[in-house]
């Protein structure tokens, strides 16, 4: 498994060769969340009035990798 914190939550990813699930996302207080998902990428995405942060796992091209950004 493999996680990632940004401002707002954590997520957290069961990591497989070919792809990966969700094991569990949590908003910090006061934030909302998220969840996309489909064939190739996850996608967790935190909320707070105008700012946001993502969590984003894919494995579009190759083995799964998590990404972050934050606005």
């Amino acid at each position: 498994m493999k996680g990632a914190t940004v401002p707002g939550g954590r997520a957290v990813f069961d990591m497989g060769r070919n792809s990966a699930t969700l094991v569990s996302a949590t908003p910090e207080a006061g934030w909302k969340m998220r969840v996309w998902d489909s064939a190739t990428w996850i996608r967790v995405t935190f909320t707070k009035g105008g700012s946001s942060a993502t969590v984003f796992c894919r494995w579009d091209d190759s083995a799964p990798r998590i990404e972050t950004y934050s606005e």
